[in-house]
């Protein structure tokens, strides 16, 4: 069921081993599908920098057992969100995931205490460990088991099963979702189609507001979803398949998404994609398809030094006119194929939203 996606850069990866009366059953390994590898940088404007060097520079005899880094954390961390994030920042950076488990097909051990042990797992295994340390640090955590668009996922794809284990932690009254398996970095096909994976930090998958996190991942049982609403696996199908970070481009509503997948109304909307530089998409077109001849304009905000171009289907690179902090084009569509708005970032250049000319 592997099959490499179409990312530039990493994507993420997970198997979910369900635990049965008699066996533990694989379900499926796979890796969250993006473009784009949604890796996000701190800045000095985090609000959290002080944790996050606490929990990277943990001691090896604090963390020689679950109450150990538990204490640990609680030294320090005096929030429910601040404990969160110390868990969450301590499992991205010291646990692995487990690519020769993986590529043998022997997955081993996915218990919290092995996990902490050997320092690899799956993705039950990371939620286990998260789930053990949280609780143990006086906040409500969460393992969750359900389906997620990850891997081998294509947009229309339906699923069989449940494939993935992820974690939620009541913050101020109110429950969030966290995935340090996909926060903790991502994986690749390597050149003897073997699974690679590549440690990256990955910021947009810790305290996610639950209306951001159904348009990847759907519980098993519907309350851990924490929405208002039902949403059914056949609707969960039919959502787009947007990362956390898009809805921070203030481009899309999610609850008028989560309106018209009630509707049963089909979606025609651009891909877009999840990077790292921080900007806002104030004006572009919102549906997929372009008609040839006909005007289109394009805002993008960013009190970040950037550079956005428009790549056409002749592969020409149009750059953004820049005014104070607002990139603009304005742009024809000549003839037809797809079109990318790119932005630059010190990886390289990503695409952000994907049209098609018709």
């Amino acid at each position: 069921m592997i099959s490499p996606t179409n990312s530039v850069t990493n994507s993420h990866f997970f198997i979910l081993l369900k635990k049965t009366p008699m066996k533990f059953l694989l379900l499926v390994l796979l890796v969250a599908p993006s473009l784009v590898n949604a890796a996000q940088c701190q800045t000095v404007r985090s609000p959290f920098n002080v944790i996050d060097a606490y929990m990277r520079n943990c001691p090896a005899a604090s963390e020689r057992s679950i109450a150990d880094i538990a204490y640990y954390i609680n030294r320090s961390a005096r929030t429910d969100l601040e404990k969160a994030r110390a868990v969450y920042v301590w499992m991205t950076d010291n646990i692995s995931y487990n690519d020769a488990g993986y590529n043998s097909g022997n997955y081993g051990d996915n218990s919290a205490e092995n996990v902490l042990k050997t320092r690899i797992a799956v993705c039950a295994g990371f939620a286990d460990l998260f789930t053990a340390i949280a609780v143990k640090t006086g906040i409500e955590a969460v393992t969750i088991t359900g389906y997620a668009k990850g891997y081998s996922y294509s947009e229309g794809d339906s699923f069989d099963d449940s494939n993935h284990a992820w974690n939620a932690v009541k913050i101020d009254g109110a429950w969030k979702i966290y995935d340090a398996t996909w926060g903790q970095g991502g994986g690749s096909e390597d050149s003897r189609g073997r699974m690679k994976s590549t440690k990256k930090f990955d910021e947009q998958w810790f305290n996610v507001d639950p209306k951001h996190s159904v348009f990847t991942h759907l519980a098993e049982i519907p309350y851990e979803n924490f929405l208002p609403q039902n949403i059914s696996l056949t609707e969960f199908e039919r959502l787009p398949d947007f990362q956390p970070k898009v809805f921070q481009y203030g481009f899309l509503s999610a609850d008028e998404l989560l309106a018209q997948v009630k509707t049963k109304k089909v979606f025609n909307l651009p891909e877009i994609h999840a990077v790292s530089p921080t900007f806002q998409i104030v004006n572009a077109p919102k549906t997929r398809t372009l008609k040839q001849k006909a005007r289109v304009t394009f805002e993008i905000k960013s009190s970040e030094d950037l550079h956005f171009h428009l790549v056409n289907e002749l592969d020409e690179w149009i750059p953004f006119e820049k005014k104070d902090n607002i990139y603009v084009l304005n742009f024809i569509p000549y003839n037809y194929g797809e079109i990318h708005i790119n932005v630059e970032t010190l990886e390289g250049h990503y695409a952000v939203l994907v049209y098609e000319v018709r």
